[in-house]
């Protein structure tokens, strides 16, 4: 799909069921963290952030190469093992104290919910109608020994739970099946940012388009091919520039069309801040950002255009929703989860350069190539305490070592060491699980990166190139376990993301905003991309501090 509002004919001038819930909310099996799991995790395991990162924003996006390079660093920090935090369960393993994923051990929403009850309950009557300030982390670590205040759980009750954890599948069980995590970093920020969430959930949406937008971005230039009849008025946007930048629009190619450029609406015959009218299709129109940029295309002749539209962008720095922005150790992750069912096979795709090029040319869907039946030394396996057993066959993961974060997808394959597994680190290869995902990763709307390949040889470099649009293009990045629907495999997460807060729905983001929902159409980020505090997707985070706030503003 490409970038176009409208397409209208200007005869006068002339004589002669989609399915997107999976890449934004990722609708899956769902297993809570117990209180008593918890109690065994101990607290979340801290995510150590590369904070050297937001200095090399620019290079990362004109980088597939290094942007790969820092995404398989961050998902080895984010898989990395981590003791379970009750040292006594080392008795059911030979004295040894047995791990899980770093970002297994991290918070889901029952975490969330019963550490904000407890805080904002101490705050007292005079604190919660001040709406005072809560401390995250000491919340969290209270919730770390919140069984201990529970008198249906004596000491012999948990010991005796705690027994029953004799497998390595038990072990990994116990950070459950829940769909989203949130690092430490994470929930402390959106524990202490309980007001502005609250009243986030009570106002309006604010609008896409702030013309306050202070936090300086950088130069881009979108590029787009059009071809347009006799007498056709396209338009695209909108493009979202800054305040005392200037946007530039230029054009080549076959044919006559003209440029007409408009801020704040789109363009037509007769409204119009900038018209460059030659007599060929090689054209250019300057104006001035601080607002929405609508570009349109008008057809004096049959034509064939390149189009290349460079801009200043700007963000509005502090998002709404939030205390400031989410911290740099802020990371979140989306599971999805399979439930291991005797002869039902887990579906595979082949991500091949000829596979890739067939799926982009075609309805960008995830079509299955196949099926397996892995066991759990070679895909994440998880039993829960019924005994019910998950694999996990992609995982999201999104840093905000980035002002705009980094995203990594991560998927299983019965062919990982190919394509886009072919550069996984030495300390991801060796046997165990974690060696059969591949993994793509975006730092931008935007690809710069005038290599397709990203300097890289083999099926890596072919694949590459298969998912490369050309510089300009939206940037790629799409999990086929998870990124459902027609043209969900041309899409790019952070696309996506964007709309977080709203409720925008999953099929509207696809169908009707840009190239499949991937193009930047806004600089207000109310929420900082997270989906989970309100609106369309997540978890709803601000529903349940809305019911704990109004219950105590009922009763104190």
């Amino acid at each position: 799909m490409s970038r176009w509002l409208s397409v209208v004919l200007l005869v006068a001038a002339c004589s002669d069921e989609v399915d997107k819930t999976a890449m934004c909310q990722l609708t899956t099996t769902r297993s809570a963290v117990t209180v008593e799991n918890r109690r065994v995790i101990g607290q979340g395991a801290a995510y150590v952030a590369d904070l050297a990162l937001a200095a090399r924003d620019d290079e990362l996006a004109h980088s597939i190469a290094a942007r790969r390079q820092v995404a398989w660093q961050a998902v080895s920090r984010v898989l990395a093992p981590v003791p379970l935090g009750d040292p006594r369960l080392a008795t059911s393993f030979g004295g040894v104290q047995p791990t899980i994923p770093a970002w297994h051990t991290w918070y889901a929403q029952d975490d969330f919910t019963r550490t904000f009850k407890h805080l904002y309950r101490d705050l007292g009557p005079v604190g919660r109608k001040a709406r005072a300030p809560i401390d995250g982390a000491a919340g969290l670590a209270w919730n770390a020994v919140a069984l201990d205040e529970l008198v249906d759980w004596p000491e012999q009750r948990y010991l005796d739970y705690l027994a029953t954890v004799d497998t390595a599948g038990e072990v990994d069980g116990l950070g459950g099946a829940t769909r989203v995590g949130y690092s430490p970093g994470t929930l402390e920020h959106l524990l202490e940012s309980y007001a502005q969430e609250y009243a986030c959930r009570l106002a309006p949406d604010p609008d896409p388009v702030a013309p306050d937008a202070t936090r300086p971005g950088k130069q881009v230039t979108e590029h787009d091919t059009v071809a347009i009849d006799q007498c056709e008025l396209r338009v695209l946007g909108p493009f979202i520039a800054a305040p005392g930048a200037q946007v530039t629009v230029t054009t080549h190619g076959d044919g006559d069309a003209d440029v007409y450029v408009r801020r704040g609406a789109a363009p037509d015959a007769l409204t119009y801040d900038c018209k460059s009218a030659g007599g060929d299709s090689d054209e250019t129109c300057v104006v001035d950002g601080g607002d929405e940029i609508y570009v349109g295309l008008f057809g004096a002749k049959p034509s064939a255009v390149e189009l290349d539209i460079t801009y200043l962008t700007s963000d509005v720095a502090d998002p709404a929703c939030l205390d400031g922005a989410m911290p740099r150790d802020a990371v979140l992750v989306k599971a999805d989860w399979r439930r291991v069912i005797d002869g039902e096979l887990l579906p595979t795709f082949d991500t091949s350069a000829a596979r890739m090029t067939n799926r982009l040319a075609g309805t960008a869907l995830w079509n299955q190539d196949g099926g397996a039946d892995p066991k759990s030394d070679a895909i994440y396996t998880v039993t829960l305490a019924s005994g019910a057993q998950y694999r996990l066959p992609a995982l999201h993961v999104m840093t905000k070592e980035l002002d705009h974060w980094l995203w990594i997808t991560l998927w299983w394959s019965p062919q990982p060491d190919v394509d886009f597994g072919a550069d996984r680190p030495p300390a991801l290869a060796s046997p165990g699980p974690w060696r059969n995902y591949k993994m793509c990763v975006v730092s931008d709307y935007v690809e710069q990166d005038p290599d397709a390949r990203g300097g890289q040889a083999g099926s890596l470099g072919d694949a590459l190139a298969a998912v490369h649009g050309g510089v300009g293009a939206p940037s790629w990045c799409s999990n086929p376990y998870v990124e459902l629907g027609e043209g969900n495999a041309a899409t790019n997460c952070i696309g996506c993301h964007q709309h977080g807060g709203t409720n925008t729905t999953a099929e509207s983001i696809l169908t009707t905003q840009p190239h499949h929902g991937t193009t930047r159409v806004r600089n207000n980020f109310f929420t900082d991309y997270v989906w989970a505090i309100k609106g369309g997707g997540g978890d709803d985070l601000s529903s349940y501090i809305q019911a704990e706030v109004d219950y105590w503003d009922a009763n104190d």
